[in-house]
């Protein structure tokens, strides 16, 4: 696919919410989305990268200390 250019943060992540609505090709990782390393590994499964390791790497991130720190700093906010 050629890649898509947008004016906004929101403008992208809006398109890809809904490539991912819309396509039964990801409906496993819309189905796991609570569940961030299942999201990853089902998005990979559907074909979504071309990296063999892109859910290893994404869950490393959803799951290292600068998201853990975000997240509890949201939550005392």
């Amino acid at each position: 696919e050629p890649f898509r250019v947008y004016e906004s943060f929101e403008q992208s992540f809006n398109d890809y919410a809904q490539l991912l609505a819309s396509s039964g090709r990801y409906r496993q990782a819309v189905n796991s989305a609570a569940n961030p390393s299942a999201f990853f590994s089902a998005l990979q499964t559907a074909g979504y990268a071309t990296d063999p390791n892109y859910a290893k790497k994404l869950s490393a991130i959803a799951e290292g200390d600068v998201m853990r720190d975000a997240i509890a700093s949201l939550r005392s906010a």
